[in-house]
């Protein structure tokens, strides 16, 4: 794998679970404890939270063309993985809204659901010029990918399990948000034996906690009842400066590093290295 620790995919099929906040914080959290690695954000939601987070907003009109992660997809094997840089360290594969329709594309291509981790095997596109003495393979340029899926479990999350090496499953602790779950573990163990025997769960993060309320220690108690082995010990609780960062696109150490979920995040990721297989 070369340098390669961890590829992992950040998935729930409910939207607004903190799947993008978690992906953004987990990479800020590595960049932070971690002074010599490089993180690579994949982001494969057709809303592009993760790449407005990244300033793609801001940046995109500097490049033409300003490819995305949909370009590389429509044409599988034989392109490549546009990467522009965000920060020291930090990089990321913006998506489009052509995501929306990118299924028929993928189901033309042989191995549909391997199409992503095809393009890893191929040279990247270095849109930022920092690595024109470098390798430009994902393998040899990054420690860390981290996909940010959308919320369903499509083709496109499908590519980010059969490139990963590890899934995250972030769960909001209020009403329906752990009611896949169930579907999410069973998509993870049809690939696992079906494309990618690497494939690992590595937890559920339970996110968005509210400590005071009974419905938190309600949903925790089902969830930890339920999935024990697969709970983490970090929880990440609501915090309203997490909101106040991405106003600004700063990440939560950026902006406030001592408040509740800077500090649940910096746990958390402390935590994960401990899965780590690499």
């Amino acid at each position: 794998m070369g340098k390669l620790k961890e590829v992992l995919a950040f998935v729930n099929n409910k939207g607004g679970v903190g799947k993008t906040t978690t992906v953004q914080s987990v990479a800020a959290g590595i960049l932070r404890l971690n002074k010599k690695a490089k993180v690579l954000c994949i982001d494969l939601d057709p809303q592009g939270n993760m790449s407005f987070l990244m300033g793609w907003e801001k940046v995109k009109a500097d490049y033409s063309p300003a490819l995305t992660v949909a370009d590389a997809l429509r044409d599988g094997s034989n392109n490549s993985l546009p990467v522009y840089k965000k920060s020291d360290r930090w990089y990321y594969v913006p998506a489009s809204s052509l995501l929306n329709s990118i299924d028929p594309d993928l189901h033309r291509q042989m191995q549909s659901k391997l199409v992503l981790c095809q393009l890893f095997g191929n040279e990247f596109t270095d849109m930022s010029g920092d690595f024109n003495e470098g390798p430009r393979w994902i393998s040899e340029a990054f420690d860390y990918v981290l996909i940010d899926c959308a919320p369903s479990l499509s083709e496109l999350t499908y590519n980010a399990l059969g490139a990963s090496t590890g899934v995250i499953i972030p769960v909001q602790l209020e009403g329906l948000s752990v009611s896949g779950i169930g579907k999410i573990l069973k998509a993870c163990k049809d690939v696992r034996k079906m494309l990618n025997p690497d494939l690992e769960v590595r937890g559920l993060l339970l996110a968005m906690a509210d400590e005071r309320t009974n419905m938190t220690k309600d949903m925790v108690k089902y969830l930890r009842d339920t999935y024990d082995e697969i709970v983490f010990d970090t929880r990440i609780r609501r915090c309203v400066k997490v909101a106040e960062a991405q106003l600004q696109l700063r990440n939560i150490f950026e902006y406030a590093p001592y408040c509740t979920a800077g500090i649940d995040y910096e746990a958390f990721v402390k935590e994960l290295k401990k899965t780590y297989k690499a």
